[in-house]
């Protein structure tokens, strides 16, 4: 059967699973981890770094406006529902909604497969809708990652008042043509407000991918997984370019000596990221979104 139907069908099946977050234990002792202090600067490219569009002054950072329906397919139901638990207390966490609904459609996906660049183009070859809305660019990104992972996100620009999607790129050009040809009104988004701070549009992530091949799942247990899909899925991000100073869960996959020293579990830089954009105003340029991470990570515990 092929992937895509086979995920329409188990669609309703993985996100029917009962969804839990464990309860605390009610005393544990208290740890103290002495290190370097990490400079606001660092923090700072760090979160610039893996944040696609970061340095945006007219786009806002993108982010899930619907609540959150975790799915997941290709591993055991033990394993799956492990990794569908802890999406779901990650996101609660950061104060991202999560659907509660027993027969919610899944809007991020965890998906293990034998080959990850081969299962995109399949999906891409069978008009999946995984991958029916991705542009060219996105297409682009998707297939100039490198290692065992390949994660995409389907972006949708809105009007913040009315929620009603607006046309951009070459959709706008398009819009913009054809007005100009049949002598009509160019398309509008109306607002009531706009600012520096508040921009007349925002950015949804409609729904977000992650392939993780077999392979690299040796010595990577369903916490770890779930923590690394966790940063790709409810965040429009890529794994940093470079080693740096601040340890994220995103260099998991990393091929190389920065995948064997990766972190696996969410950092508190992880976490931070997490809270700030969610908090943060829907409607922020993507370069004032980013700002709040340094003094968010003072309060994260991590789990």
């Amino acid at each position: 059967m092929p992937l895509n139907r086979f995920l329409r069908r188990s669609a309703a099946l993985a996100c029917a699973l009962p969804l839990f977050v464990a309860a605390p234990a009610l005393a544990q002792d208290a740890i103290i981890v002495e290190g370097e202090r990490i400079e606001t600067a660092d923090i700072r490219n760090t979160a610039r770094d893996i944040t696609i569009g970061s340095y945006s002054a007219q786009v806002p950072i993108a982010r899930f406006q619907r609540p959150v329906c975790p799915g997941v397919w290709g591993l055991t139901e033990e394993n799956a529902q492990a990794v569908l638990d802890r999406i779901v207390f990650n996101a609660l966490e950061a104060d991202i909604p999560v659907s509660d609904e027993p027969d919610c459609g899944a809007n991020v996906w965890v998906i293990v497969v034998d080959d990850a660049p081969a299962t995109f183009e399949r999906l891409r070859d069978e008009d999946s809708f995984l991958t029916r809305h991705l542009t060219r660019y996105q297409e682009r990104k998707v297939r100039d990652q490198e290692g065992a992972v390949r994660g995409w996100n389907l972006i949708s620009t809105r009007n913040p008042e009315t929620g009603v999607v607006q046309p951009d790129g070459f959709e706008l050009a398009s819009a913009f043509q054809e007005a100009i040809t049949n002598g009509t009104p160019p398309p509008v988004n109306e607002v009531n407000r706009i600012s520096r701070l508040d921009l007349g549009i925002r950015t949804d992530i409609e729904l977000s991918v992650v392939l993780v091949e077999r392979s690299a799942l040796a010595g990577v247990d369903s916490v770890a997984l779930a923590d690394y899909a966790t940063m790709r899925l409810l965040a429009y991000t890529e794994p940093p370019s470079e080693d740096g100073p601040v340890s994220t869960v995103l260099t998991l996959f990393a091929p190389g000596e920065a995948g064997e020293f990766a972190p696996e579990r969410m950092t508190a830089f992880d976490r931070a990221y997490l809270r700030a954009i969610y908090r943060s105003s829907p409607t922020r340029p993507a370069r004032m979104a980013l700002g709040n991470i340094a003094g968010a990570m003072e309060n994260i515990e991590t789990p």
